[in-house]
């Protein structure tokens, strides 16, 4: 079993229980942002790379259209 510190167990005062849930609140509300970032530049990522795919693509296509109808 895991011993019990000798130093005895004191009572958090309001002024304490204030800041300690201030904190986890800040703490919360810090990783929420940093999910929100990070989905955002996923999202933009993906944008980005869906467009670029499209642009290769239609390129591709075009010269292949053109190489084989003569105009």
């Amino acid at each position: 079993m895991r011993e019990m510190s000798k130093r005895p167990r004191e009572a958090y005062t309001a002024e304490v229980a204030y800041f300690e849930a201030r904190i986890n609140d800040i703490k919360t509300r810090i990783q929420m942002i940093g999910e929100k970032n990070r989905f955002a530049a996923g999202f933009y990522a993906g944008f980005v790379r869906g467009f670029m795919i499209g642009v290769i693509v239609s390129i591709a296509l075009l010269t292949i259209i053109l190489t084989i109808l003569p105009l």
